[in-house]
């Protein structure tokens, strides 16, 4: 595991907030040269840390209900089942899970409309799919993608 030095966690603070900001600006902000910051974001590309990705909002293209589905399955179709619900578009995660359920994924819907019928026509089609239970999900406060490891927030903020 690689170590962080404060400047590098005080980058991706602020990558994370946006990630298009300018190398200048945050090397304004920290103190240091553009040249400085540009080398460590390149490093932090390189070795893995970060990935500079772009992050598509769906409720700019009508997509505002979002669930949360979890699946009881037969193992041994673990692999078609995952390769089914993964080729789904309306599919945005999808992971293997522990405890009473196997799979879980979320999904993003127009409508409620059309949540039953992706339910009700497809997800319950699937071969091997046991059980499902399905929870509407009213506003995501923290999403995936601005997660950021301990390390970085607390030693960070210190």
């Amino acid at each position: 595991m690689r170590k962080l030095t404060d400047l590098d966690r005080e980058i991706i603070l602020r990558l994370n907030q946006n990630g298009r900001k300018a190398s200048s600006q945050i090397a304004r902000e920290l103190g240091v040269a553009e040249r400085t910051v540009r080398h460590r974001i390149r490093r932090l590309e390189e070795t893995g840390i970060i990935k500079p990705v772009v992050v598509v909002n769906p409720a700019a293209f009508g997509y505002t209900l979002t669930v949360d589905i979890f699946c009881e399955i037969d193992i041994q179709l673990q692999e078609a089942i995952v390769e089914a619900i993964a080729a789904w578009p309306e599919v945005s995660y999808i992971a293997f899970s522990t405890g009473d359920q196997d799979i879980s994924f979320q999904a993003l819907f127009k409508s409620s409309e059309e949540m039953h019928h992706f339910i009700t026509a497809r997800v319950s089609q699937v071969p091997g799919i046991r059980r499902t239970r399905t929870v509407l999900v009213p506003r995501i406060v923290k999403d995936t993608y601005q997660w950021l490891p301990p390390e970085v927030v607390y030693q960070s903020t210190r």
